[in-house]
């Protein structure tokens, strides 16, 4: 499990974002070298997150003192006892807090800027970052243009290229999530989750949605098993929603799931769940190239383009993977549920047409 600095715990009970006050945001902002004197603050909620809440705070700095920013977005833990179990099983809030706290300054890729986090003793957190608005939130089901496309996985390779090889140094090991291939997500995951995930979607799901599933449950050590890749931080959740787009810029956001993978996770995982099968079809390779390229312009030569076709081919499988575990295992919306059944669609297809699912033998 993380283990969070002890700077970053604090005694007593965090706030609900409602209940935030002034003298609140400025000890934060100060334990994070931020000077401030906060006179007021207001909160609106924003973000449809399933596993924490998002706020954003208006603040007001007294008149004779230093001012900060206007807005700040602050994230906390869920209400909803399914998500904190979640949370707490994978260590999520304590990841994404100890990653800004630790690594956002080197990670190489875009992410907001830091202001601040706190823990407590029953594992709720509250988290301080810049507000990116009016960027404005990628969608999963409208995917992402070429251009945005190619940034994104620009990024990913910043992050990589940041840690490459680093996966099995003491400084990174909080971040393990065990010798796995798709960090989180064992074979008791999937056998607990796709019965369920099968019954509430019956009528949804068409012969190849069950067909690799049935699979991929069955198989399922085959592909977990590591790959014998250097390890580096990855995202794990690399995907439109979790992007903020404006006219210069691609900022990643929400880093609960952030831990030691191999890369190919996150590219294969972007590329499989963000276009229909089509567009998919036509922009793969373009993306696949710009995503090596910029791995070797960041100096990692020794990651050859079939040694990632491999690879990527092998992660196809990583968004069925998240749309059935966390669908049984969040809180469930309609949107969820439309977003799931969407990523399983787009998923599937993408092992079908890379011919992934002989892989579940070949390594059996």
């Amino acid at each position: 499990m993380p283990i969070v600095p002890p700077a970053l715990v604090r005694p007593g009970k965090i706030p609900r974002p409602q209940d935030v006050r002034s003298d609140w945001i400025q000890a934060m902002l100060a334990r994070a070298g931020h000077a401030y004197e906060v006179a007021d603050v207001r909160a609106e909620p924003v973000g449809t997150g399933q596993i924490g809440e998002t706020a954003r705070f208006t603040i007001d700095y007294a008149p004779d003192g230093r001012a900060g920013p206007r807005t700040l977005i602050g994230k906390f833990a869920s209400t909803d006892p399914t998500s904190l179990q979640v949370a707490s099983a994978w260590s999520l809030y304590e990841r994404e807090v100890r990653f800004y706290h630790d690594l956002a300054a080197r990670a190489g890729i875009a992410t907001p800027a830091y202001f601040g986090a706190e823990m407590d003793e029953d594992g709720a957190f509250a988290l301080l970052l810049e507000d990116l608005a009016p960027a404005a939130p990628g969608d999963q089901f409208k995917g992402l243009s070429e251009v945005n496309a190619i940034r994104a996985v620009q990024q990913a390779a910043r992050l990589h290229a940041a840690f490459w090889g680093e996966g099995e140094g003491p400084e990174l090991a909080w971040l393990d999530s065990g010798p796995l291939a798709q960090p989180f997500y064992s074979p008791d995951v999937l056998r607990a989750t796709w019965p369920g995930f099968r019954d509430r979607y019956a009528d949804h799901l068409t012969d190849d949605q069950r067909r690799v599933c049935d699979a991929l449950t069955e198989h399922f050590e085959a592909y977990s098993r590591p790959l014998a890749r250097p390890r580096c931080v990855t995202h794990n959740d690399f995907r439109p929603d979790n992007m903020l787009f404006d006219a210069d810029r691609l900022v990643v956001v929400d880093w609960q799931s952030a831990a030691l993978g191999s890369n190919a996770v996150d590219i294969a995982y972007l590329i499989g769940g963000a276009f229909s099968r089509a567009e998919r079809l036509a922009i793969e390779p373009i993306l696949i190239t710009a995503y090596h390229d910029e791995l070797r312009r960041l100096g990692i030569s020794d990651y050859a383009p079939d040694e990632l076709a491999a690879d990527y081919r092998h992660f196809t499988f990583a968004g069925i993977n998240v749309a059935v575990g966390a669908a049984m295992l969040v809180q469930r919306t309609e949107r969820g549920d439309r977003m799931f059944l969407t990523m399983l669609d787009r998923h599937v297809s993408h092992v079908l047409d890379q011919g992934a699912l002989s892989i579940l033998t070949e390594r059996h």
